[in-house]
């Protein structure tokens, strides 16, 4: 795992959901168009609906790892840890040359 110096982070919103793109129509005009889409783009806006409603966070999974870390069964690898978070160091100073 690499750590981003840049990275800003945003705690999710109150839902857990990704929020559903709207669509705007930035073109207000009397004139008409007929728009035709394929199939393929009506499959693909369905999929996109389906992701949509993807919970961001797998909350069976944070149970399970709470659960283990509560047991005391959570077996952490520290030189793994130690391994990246050099890594992470060393990538971020030669980024900054």
């Amino acid at each position: 795992m690499k750590i981003d110096s840049g990275l800003k982070i945003t705690p999710p919103t109150s839902s857990e959901n990704r929020p559903a793109q709207p669509q705007v129509n930035h073109h207000a005009h009397n004139d008409q168009t007929d728009v035709h889409l394929s199939s393929r783009a009506s499959e693909l806006a369905q999929m996109e609906a389906q992701l949509a409603a993807v919970p961001l966070v797998d909350r069976a999974r944070v149970e399970n790892i709470k659960e283990t870390i509560a047991s005391g069964q959570y077996a952490i690898n520290s030189g793994n840890i130690a391994t990246s978070l050099l890594d992470s160091v060393k990538e971020m100073l030669h980024a900054a040359k």
